[in-house]
């Protein structure tokens, strides 16, 4: 029984472990969603995307010559927020602040 427990525990915490790595993948991927959207649509303030792994919910916001992008993704019941601040220079992007989120 004590085997069948710690089996049982430990396939919880690798669930979990999982789903939290696939909602900060799935936020990373609504970055990458938001930058090339920009590209084409410099007004777009907000989108969300349905993937196999998850969801993700984008907010966009004009911040300083550039966008500040906010991507909440969903896995399961794990939650990743990420924030990129981004400028366009010379075509292509440039990072100039990267921070994962807590509540």
């Amino acid at each position: 029984m004590e085997g069948y427990l710690k089996a049982t525990v430990e396939n919880r915490m690798v669930r979990r472990e999982t789903q939290s790595r696939q909602a900060l993948y799935v936020a990373e991927g609504g970055i990458e969603w938001a930058k090339a959207h920009l590209l084409i649509n410099s007004e777009l303030r907000e989108g969300a995307l349905s993937l196999a792994t998850g969801r993700v919910n984008i907010v966009i916001q004009v911040s300083e010559g550039g966008y500040e992008v906010t991507a909440e993704g969903h896995s399961g019941l794990a939650v990743r927020k990420i924030e990129e601040i981004i400028q366009l220079e010379a075509g292509k992007w440039v990072i100039k602040s990267y921070q994962e989120l807590h509540r």
